[in-house]
């Protein structure tokens, strides 16, 4: 009965993404779109993983819907995907209720081999005591990936390619690094280089004064610098990923969405330097077209690595639909 009733309350929602998905099909090629199910763009891939950010999950049926429409592409991809990245801010204020509705959505749906939770500055403010916030994510990360963890930070790979997790550890909107995790993470960027190897990095906050920050936090010219990003910890981080090749960091928290070189005189979603990329991952539940860029929630992207470089694949979860306009391919080292 129960079952029944939601299903006749989301029909709206599936009935308007039949609606976007039909005229895309019409329409798709003046657009930039191309409806097809995941798979891989070309021969050789050798690893591949969807990233989302910023779902804001509420104890909202709706808002969990949104999510699992996204989850059910991922489930139904051609080339299954090697891993599934949320990079922070999972739940809109870190509540059992709501860590409990983005455990019943994964629980529905076969998207990857390893799925990978990112600590948001959003999930820390469950509790005004940040060892119980800590306690829930490692709690819930459990119950909704099976992973073990005793830290919001942590490494795991991505069918071999090193995956390193960073994470707040304290309840701001910026966020609080400890010496430990910074001597960790240092550590663990010397082994990953070992690998010779794609080394990817996720941290829901962006590193300071990059993607348009710090004007693109608030839309206030007079903001500080550092405003929107990591804060403090950002410098430290930064010079332990410049020491390496062939770094990817990718990030969430602005709210932003895709970019192209039009969009880039307020947000530029990747950013390129001498050795490594910075990626800012679109809001999934909602984007703000003020800071520039494509805001249809809903987005991310899928994540292609061969043996010459890494492709970063626009596309909309929700629809089905890729929006190549929006692709990077990053050569490697």
């Amino acid at each position: 009965m129960l079952t029944a009733l939601v299903s006749v309350l989301f029909r709206p929602i599936r009935a308007g993404i039949a609606v976007f998905m039909a005229i895309a099909a019409l329409f798709g090629g003046i657009f930039g779109f191309e409806k097809a199910e995941i798979s891989h763009k070309k021969d050789g891939c050798l690893a591949s993983f969807a990233v989302i950010s910023d779902t804001h999950l509420t104890e909202a049926n709706g808002r969990r819907e949104v999510l699992e429409i996204g989850l059910e592409d991922m489930s139904k991809a051609k080339d299954k995907l090697d891993a599934l990245v949320i990079c922070g801010d999972i739940t809109d204020h870190g509540y059992d209720s709501m860590w409990e509705s983005f455990t019943l959505a994964m629980s529905r749906y076969d998207t990857s081999a390893n799925d990978i939770m990112v600590i948001g500055n959003h999930d820390t403010w469950g509790s005004d005591d940040v060892a119980v916030t800590k306690a829930n994510f490692i709690k819930y990360n459990k119950l909704a990936t099976g992973r073990d963890i005793s830290e919001v930070y942590y490494s795991t790979e991505i069918n071999g390619y090193p995956a390193i997790i960073l994470g707040s550890e304290g309840d701001h909107t910026y966020a609080t690094v400890s010496d430990e995790q910074i001597e960790w993470f240092a550590d663990e960027m010397e082994k990953a280089s070992r690998t010779d190897k794609p080394v990817f990095i996720f941290f829901h906050q962006p590193i300071n004064d990059t993607h348009g920050l710090p004007y693109t936090w608030e839309m206030k010219k007079d903001d500080e610098p550092g405003t929107g990003g990591i804060g403090d910890a950002s410098d430290r981080i930064l010079e332990i990923i410049k020491k390496y090749d062939n770094v990817f960091y990718i990030s969430g928290h602005i709210h932003a969405g895709f970019s192209t070189e039009d969009d880039k005189t307020v947000y530029s979603s990747v950013e390129r330097y001498d050795g490594y990329t910075l990626i800012n991952s679109p809001c999934y539940m909602y984007s703000d077209f003020l800071r520039g860029g494509n805001f249809l929630n809903g987005t991310g992207y899928v994540v292609e690595v061969y043996e010459n470089e890494v492709i970063f694949r626009a596309r909309n979860f929700i629809s089905g639909i890729w929006q190549p306009k929006y692709d990077e391919t990053i050569e490697l080292i």
